[in-house]
């Protein structure tokens, strides 16, 4: 009898090693307090290390509670699922890349003046090789790079001309601009990232630690003064964006810490050595993202600053897990004062959203207009509607959302567009040939009434009437 259930054992783990492995590799929270939905996206593996691509939202178990308490028995409803690689809106990858005075030695960490044999070169040749990898999909690509300063030489756009034009190896930094602001650029990179649409990625290539620029001169930093970037600065920028971070450390000097910020946000970290350790790998990370499940839940009000969400496979032989921020108001992490919002409905959330907006606008126009909920930085915040038709649209590159009639737009709409017009009735409409989502209801067409808010791709918009 002992053999048999010593038997048993043995296969029941022999099983467990073979099981499916479920990851998760993102969350969405941003839109919390609007449309009360988190999206959370998740890769499965298989005994045989291939990523599943045939399951469906039957085949998941989700589950939820604040960080730093156990689930609950109660599940979460799925209220949304998207398959593996589908992707109506493409993916945002923007390559962040040191451009420290180390990443122009070779990989063994020697001066060099054969520019081919740089860290910088192969980080580029890399780069090219994932912009020539990914066709001509929706896929978007960017490029930044750092080192005492964060630079954005492209942003995220399916122009993949204009990117690698921007991946030229230049000269060794002067000292001053030698340094490596790791976790400063981190953060910034998220910032980067804020009006890109659906998935949003950052990897970055680095081939050092966190070296800040004040802390070893002594001296404030010509953008940052005194102020000292850390690992939980960068985490909460990434996860205040939804950015997931793919981080790969070139060389012996790696920034132990960078590990656990990538592996936070359900990203992963690579340590190269080499070139032929380096070919591909971007490739790959695109091949797991695009492998990605997306499912929707509306959690439950519970007034935490943050939540942790597990994701089980309904054969209970895996579990995923990774905290994201619930505390939200206007799309940002809410102070402790904001915490008891979060306990509203959706309506009282949306319309205390209206009230901020009102409030912030300091001259609204007497005329119908439409305000961003969150302009970016040069972007006007209200636009005023004429008689005519309003066109809200992907701006060229996907690098946001411009606001516009047809004929100031510079050049025909790519994209899901909505039209804004007055009818005869003297009534503001707002339709689209692939639907409207109006305060979180998605319809063909519908009538506007004030303090309306209008979703384009990841932007919130709202119609005032101009009545006051």
């Amino acid at each position: 009898m002992k053999k048999i259930i010593t038997i048993i054992i043995l296969l029941a783990g022999a099983a467990l090693l073979h099981a499916d492995d479920v990851t998760v590799s993102g969350v969405d929270s941003r839109f919390l307090a609007v449309s009360g939905e988190v999206n959370i996206y998740a890769v499965v593996t298989g005994a045989d290390g291939r990523m599943k691509a045939d399951l469906n939202a039957g085949d998941f178990r989700l589950l939820d509670a604040p960080a730093g308490m156990p689930f609950g028995d109660g599940e979460q409803e799925i209220s949304g699922f998207s398959a593996a690689g589908e992707r109506r809106d493409g993916i945002s990858f923007l390559l962040l890349m040191d451009d420290s005075a180390s990443m122009y030695r070779n990989a063994a960490g020697d001066r060099t003046d054969n520019t081919g044999e740089m860290r910088a070169a192969m980080a580029r040749s890399e780069a090219k090789r994932f912009l020539r990898d990914i066709g001509s999909s929706l896929d978007r690509a960017g490029l930044a790079e750092f080192g005492t300063g964060y630079r954005v030489l492209a942003g995220p756009r399916t122009d993949r001309a204009s990117v690698n034009s921007a991946l030229a190896v230049h000269e060794e930094p002067v000292t001053e601009e030698a340094y490596t602001e790791l976790y400063a650029a981190i953060a910034e990179s998220a910032g980067t990232m804020s009006s890109q649409k659906g998935r949003r990625i950052v990897i970055l290539f680095s081939d050092g630690v966190n070296f800040a620029f004040a802390e070893k001169r002594g001296e404030p930093h010509p953008e940052y003064g005194m102020r000292s970037w850390n690992p939980d600065d960068a985490l909460i920028a990434l996860r205040e964006e939804a950015v997931t971070l793919y981080a790969v450390r070139f060389g012996p000097d790696r920034d132990e810490a960078l590990a656990s910020v990538a592996r936070a946000t359900g990203g992963l970290v690579f340590d190269v050595d080499g070139e032929s350790e380096l070919e591909g790998l971007y490739g790959r990370i695109r091949e797991r993202i695009l492998s990605e499940y997306r499912l929707s839940y509306r959690p439950r009000p519970t007034g935490a600053m943050e939540t942790r969400v597990g994701l089980e496979l309904a054969s209970g032989s895996s579990r995923g897990e990774l905290t994201y921020l619930s505390g939200f108001m206007m799309g940002r992490p809410a102070g402790i004062g904001s915490v008891l919002l979060s306990l509203l409905a959706v309506p009282a959330a949306a319309l205390i959203l209206w009230v901020l907006y009102r409030l912030k606008a300091a001259e609204m126009p007497e005329q119908a207009s439409l305000g961003r909920l969150r302009p970016r930085p040069g972007e006007t915040m209200t636009v005023a509607l004429s008689g005519g038709k309003t066109v809200i649209a992907p701006s060229p590159g996907g690098s946001g959302t411009v606001i516009a009639s047809p004929e100031e737009l510079k050049a025909p709409a790519s994209g899901a567009t909505i039209v804004v017009e007055k009818g005869k009735d003297g009534k503001w409409r707002a339709s689209g040939e692939e639907g409207v989502t109006v305060n979180n209801r998605k319809t063909d067409s519908t009538v506007l009434e004030d303090g309306d808010v209008i979703r384009a791709g990841e932007e919130l918009i709202v119609f005032d009437d101009g009545n006051g």
